[in-house]
């Protein structure tokens, strides 16, 4: 907390007031930059004296290297683990229509003086810049400066204010008075760092408010844009065009700032699958390949296209779920990266992470984006169910209902219990009235206008009812061509209900794509419908190799290709 004060000679001075609790609240933050950043750089602990000692140092520091900071007076500890900071001067913030640029080159030059004493502020932003009475700028708040900086914080520090005055006065005229006040090859040295994980937690959320913004304000245009893959506004992407232009320099890759990246994980993910899902399977196929050598081939490489297929009828339950136009091509290779999240994640996780980022990076508001996922889920769950009592009817089969009985007066007052209370918290108190009005009711509007958007067009509704019905009909399909390949006899509605009752029962399973339940499942439908054992087994195995295993180097290919591609 700030305070002013006035001494008895009539000297102003700004007061600061360090609590533990001040240190105790952000341990949350920092705990997760040192679970996700290689290199945090986060002062380790300290009580409130401590850590206005260190700011009164730095401050120290900083005014030594020519740098414009406000004037350090004494740092002194308070009764209750408190401490104050006091400095010179009673500053004032800078409101946004003063950020001139003469003011900002000014900021820049002393920031210019810190990078080259390798001091870093690690909180560079316009409201850490105070107006002197003279009328010239100041850096306070340097709590979290680091002496001896490595070049990825420094580099962070040019990055967050960047961004930060871009978020003010636009990326041209923020790059043209960093240009003035670092010159080319100092401000060059920012560019690998022109992304969202060099900035802290306050700085990446303005400039997330700031490319939400401005993609409400290019959906506002028409409601039925084509949409670009990669084509959401993007801030740092702008500034890095625009700082390379100002210094004439190369493209620089962006620095290895995350501990763990896409391909750690997927390593992670894949060695998991291997040992725990895949070497099980292997015990199978001795009698895959035994099943291969009386196979009718020709049959069998009918098979392969559904795997292409399939991800066409899933590319257009994407285009119909979404009330923009999207291209065709690139979905389509989205749908495939997304096909390989999901055979390493259970329920879909990881491919319907895919999809809300590949929307997200399209424009499409984070609401938005959400429900056209849900809509995809509802309609591919309501579309199995419709297949699946299709197949059920025509196969002349009865499959009785499992009766639940749950009572209901068991639930009812816990349930009743905890939406009271969660109403009350975000009703009642200003974190959960804040929390409704900046999180939920703009989420809740962005979803509402995508369904009302679906289902206005009924060219859209179309495109999306193919895809959520071909998506079972084509693996049904493969499962019956897999079949007659390998000698099974069996009429196509019956394979149909086989399919659909296994896969519903392997839905149930907590493992990426039904691994072992479905194949568990379709082995003992097909032979309860008079299919013999070894052909039964052996057809669901080739089916598996070609329908499930085949989208795993496909899928990693892809995937890699929309990541390069900027698409997600």
């Amino acid at each position: 907390m700030l305070y002013g004060a006035e001494t008895t000679e009539g000297a102003r001075l700004t007061v600061r007031v360090l609590a533990a609790e001040d240190r105790n609240r952000d341990l949350f933050f920092r705990l997760a930059r040192r679970l996700l950043l290689r290199h945090p750089a986060d002062p380790g602990e300290q009580t409130a004296l401590g850590a206005a000692e260190h700011e009164l140092l730095m401050l120290v520091f900083a005014g030594r290297t020519g740098a414009r900071v406000a004037e350090p007076v004494i740092a002194y500890p308070v009764t209750g683990s408190s401490a104050l900071l006091v400095t010179v001067g009673q500053d004032a913030p800078v409101p946004d229509e003063e950020c001139t640029d003469a003011l900002l080159g000014a900021v820049w030059t002393s920031v210019a003086r810190l990078q080259e004493h390798r001091l870093a502020h690690r909180a560079l932003r316009p409201e850490h810049i105070v107006l002197a009475p003279d009328g010239k700028p100041r850096l306070t708040a340097f709590a979290r400066a680091q002496l001896n900086a490595p070049p990825e914080v420094l580099g962070a520090d040019l990055a967050e204010l960047l961004a930060t005055t871009a978020v003010r006065v636009g990326p041209t005229r923020a790059t043209a008075c960093a240009l003035a006040g670092l010159g080319p090859t100092a401000l060059a040295t920012a560019l690998p760092y022109l992304q969202p994980l060099a900035l802290v937690g306050p700085a990446r959320r303005e400039v997330a408010r700031y490319d939400q913004a401005r993609a409400r304000e290019a959906a506002q245009g028409s409601r039925r844009r084509t949409l670009r893959p990669g084509g959401r506004p993007n801030l740092m992407h702008d500034l890095a065009e625009e700082v390379r232009t100002a210094c004439d320099a190369p493209a620089a890759k962006p620095a290895q700032l995350a501990r763990f990246t896409w391909k750690s994980v997927l390593g992670l993910l894949g060695a998991f699958l291997v040992l725990h899902l895949v070497l099980p399977q292997l015990a199978n196929a001795p009698a895959a390949l035994d099943a291969l050598r009386d196979a009718d081939w020709w049959w069998l490489l009918a098979v392969v296209p559904v795997t292409f297929v399939s991800q066409a009828f899933s590319t257009c339950l994407q285009l119909g779920s979404v009330p923009g136009r999207l291209p065709f091509w690139p979905t389509y290779q989205v749908q495939f990266g997304s096909s390989f999240l999901n055979r390493i994640t259970p329920g879909n996780v990881g491919g319907m992470a895919l999809n809300l980022r590949y929307l997200q990076k399209t424009g499409i508001e984070t609401g938005a984006a959400t429900a056209s996922i849900g809509v995809q889920s509802l309609a591919g769950a309501v579309s199995n169910a419709v297949v699946a009592a299709v197949f059920f009817a025509a196969a002349g089969q009865h499959h009785g209902g499992v009766h639940l009985d749950l009572p209901a007066g068991k639930y009812a007052l816990p349930v009743i219990a905890l939406l009271l209370a969660a109403g009350g918290l975000l009703g009642l108190t200003p974190p959960g009235r804040r929390f409704l009005r900046e999180k939920v009711w703009p989420f809740l509007r962005s979803a509402g206008t995508t369904l009302t958007g679906i289902a206005s067009d009924p060219a859209k509704l179309a495109i999306g009812v193919v895809g959520a019905l071909g998506l079972p009909l084509v693996q049904v399909v493969g499962l019956a061509l897999s079949l007659h390949a390998l000698g099974g006899d069996l009429p196509f509605v019956q394979v149909g209900a086989a399919y659909m009752a296994a896969r519903l029962l392997a839905n149930a399973a907590p493992v990426p794509g039904g691994l072992g339940a479905l194949e568990a499942g379709l082995i003992a439908a097909l032979t309860a419908l008079g299919v013999p054992a070894g052909p039964a087994t052996s057809a669901v195995l080739v089916y598996r190799l070609l329908t499930f295993w085949l989208n795993v180097p496909l899928g990693g290919l892809a995937l890699g290709f929309v990541r390069r591609r900027g698409y997600v």
